[in-house]
């Protein structure tokens, strides 16, 4: 098992301590999904969502296409997004976290990423850094203008 710990970076209001910050448990064939879909959009950005069980454990992954084709931002198709919601209800499980790739940088938020969170802290965002040879994963929870590392266990 491979766990991902972080801290965190602030830049004005906080995020909200009320909110539970649960653990990400993901499977290495889930995780390399996504990096495959991050390779497949690749030299634009790809996005899409994981989801599973309220204690974090991820057991589907929806690709969704990313409307604006575009290295520096994504914006989920909004038939994609109502299927993967649709798919997610019939199943029992709930949305746990967004992902999206950084074709050409870090696994960091950027200012983008912040500007344009519309789920909130009700969901963990994780990033796909393709920017080195090796993609790199990390997770993420957005306030309006911070952002703290989220805890991410490959099992």
């Amino acid at each position: 098992r491979i766990q991902y710990e972080g801290t965190r970076r602030a830049g004005g209001a906080s995020l909200s301590s009320a909110m539970p910050r649960p653990t990400l448990h993901i499977s290495r064939a889930l995780l390399d999904a996504v990096i495959a879909h991050a390779r497949a959009e690749w030299p634009n950005e790809c996005c899409g969502l994981l989801a599973g069980s309220a204690d974090g454990r991820v057991t589907r992954h929806f690709p969704i296409r990313n409307d604006l084709a575009s290295p520096t931002e994504y914006l989920t198709n909004a038939r994609d997004l109502l299927d993967a919601m649709k798919a997610s209800r019939a199943d029992g499980i709930e949305v746990l976290a967004i992902y999206h790739s950084h074709p050409a940088s870090d696994p960091i938020p950027s200012k983008t990423d912040l500007a344009n969170n519309t789920w909130g802290e009700t969901a963990m965002h994780v990033i796909v850094g393709l920017a080195g040879i090796q993609a790199s994963i990390r997770g993420w929870w957005l306030g309006e203008t911070d952002f703290q590392e989220a805890k991410i266990v490959v099992v």
